[in-house]
């Protein structure tokens, strides 16, 4: 849109020489907890958005929380104050009140196209919350095509708001500076500074703040800006999911369940699948049926590859995520019935054993295995969706298309094909495999190669469990609660 930049520099040459009474934005950055809590409380609309942006980032020392971040956002937002429209559209991009684009754009457009443009005169007159602001509105496909992307604009801002030492603003500052030559097929002005990124997220780090400990987890498990280091990769990947952030909660769990830096610790694996199963219930009881299973053999004394024996692995972290979504702290009320019978720990939320505590800068220990990739989704298969038959399971029943469906499901030798392993499972549970079915539940549930279908996903997991499958049985445990939880 080429107004666009025209209402900038409009804006810019009207009010950038103003300077506003204040500056917000470094006030509740310097600012305390303790004050910065007491000013939201007795009304201050600023304070009540910033203190949300806090709950989402885990700024400030705060734990995670989704809740307290819309509680506060919500509240700033009855207001129609910028800052708290901005953050109640940022929530809207990621479960559970997103991802909904229509609503981001509404949000995001109301803050940019505010007729007095209160967050570009904020932004002129210093304040770094406004500068994250717009380059987070700037980064953000639910807006066009009303507004045009603009990393370059982006970055300045990024940038401005880093300098004064806004977190956030620093960990989207260093991925530009890792990954500038990746980014949008766009050409921007900030050359590709590889430690100069990891410079940034180190300093962050030290601030405790999840994302910037999340993405330098990447830069050590990939060597990006630093050497390959699985065992940094882990501690630092585990800070942030020891404060709630979702995404690393399934990579440490991942760790953990293939022993990607020492001895497999399945226990462990669960108990941070199951951290991670409010946030992403999908991807998180998926990941808990896959370590039950890998229990189960280990129980079972099957010496089989654990990495043969793996679903979709978590996905290996490579590739940026420039606007990463808030992860969501667990709610001890939903955490799996499953994990009491996995493991003998307690359920500990606020921090989790681990063996690696305050580990060293080793050197990666050769050998180690490298995680299965994440299959390609972008299929769109339309198979025929049977229910399940009344027929009796038995795990007596021939697996020639079971051990087939498998190659297809998992990689095996083949492409991997959910669409082609689908008939076979079908078939096969037709006929009465209980494993089989039990897969069927899985691709139901995840909207693997079929429609997503919970009904359907637990009337194959109750025929499986009916046949006599032990991992199917938990997984419909598993299930059900969630599904109370909704």
């Amino acid at each position: 849109m080429h107004y666009i930049p025209k209402i900038l520099l409009l804006i810019h040459l009207l009010f950038g020489p103003i300077l506003l009474s204040g500056n917000e934005g470094s006030k509740w950055m310097e600012s305390d907890l303790k004050n910065l809590e007491s000013s939201a409380q007795d009304g201050d609309s600023y304070a009540q958005a910033f203190l949300a942006l806090c709950y989402i980032h885990g700024d400030k020392g705060l734990e995670i929380s989704f809740d307290k971040a819309s509680y506060w956002a919500n509240l700033s937002t009855e207001t129609n104050h910028w800052l708290g429209l901005f953050t109640t559209g940022y929530l809207y991009r990621f479960p559970p009140l997103g991802s909904n684009a229509e609503k981001v754009s509404s949000y995001y457009n109301k803050v940019f196209k505010d007729p007095d443009g209160m967050v570009v005169k904020n932004a002129n007159a210093g304040d770094p919350i406004a500068s994250y602001v717009l380059a987070e509105i700037f980064t953000a496909e639910e807006v066009e095509p009303d507004l045009s992307a603009d990393l370059q604009f982006a970055a300045k801002h990024y940038a401005s708001a880093s300098i004064v030492g806004y977190g956030p603003a620093s960990v989207q500052h260093a991925l530009l500076k890792l990954h500038a030559n990746a980014i949008g097929g766009q050409n921007i002005n900030i050359g590709k500074d590889l430690s100069g990124g990891v410079s940034i997220l180190e300093e962050v780090a030290k601030k405790q703040l999840p994302a910037a400990h999340h993405f330098l987890g990447r830069c050590y498990f990939k060597g990006i800006g630093v050497e390959e280091d699985y065992k940094m990769a882990l501690v630092h990947f585990q800070a942030a999911a020891d404060r709630g952030y979702t995404t690393s909660q399934l990579i440490v769990a991942h760790f953990y369940a293939y022993g990607l830096t020492g001895p497999a610790k399945i226990d462990l694996a669960l108990r941070y699948a199951n951290l991670a199963l409010l946030q992403d219930r999908e991807n998180a009881s998926e990941k808990i049926y896959e370590y039950e299973q890998l229990l189960a053999n280990q129980t079972n004394g099957n010496t089989q590859s654990l990495m043969q024996q793996s679903d979709n692995s978590v996905p290996s972290p490579t590739n940026p995520s420039y606007n990463e979504p808030p992860p969501l702290p667990p709610d001890p009320s939903i955490i799996s019935t499953t994990e009491a019978s996995s493991t003998q720990f307690k359920p500990t939320l606020n921090r989790l054993p681990s063996i690696y505590d305050n580990v060293k800068s080793d050197n990666q220990p050769s050998g180690l295995p490298t995680p299965p990739e994440l299959p390609d989704s972008s299929f769109s298969p339309s198979p025929t969706q049977q229910k399940p038959t009344s027929r009796l399971l038995s795990s007596n029943i021939p697996n020639d298309d079971l051990e087939m469906a498998k190659k297809y499901y998992f990689g095996r030798g083949v492409s991997v094909d959910p669409s082609r392993a689908y008939p076979l499972f079908l078939q096969s549970a037709n006929r009465g495999n209980p494993e089989s079915a039990r897969y069927l539940g899985i691709m139901y549930l995840r909207g693997k190669g079929v429609q997503k279908d919970t009904q359907k996903s637990l009337e194959w997991f109750s025929r499986a469990a009916q046949g006599g499958d032990e991992i199917a049985k938990k997984n419909l445990k598993t299930l059900q609660l969630m599904s109370a939880n909704r």
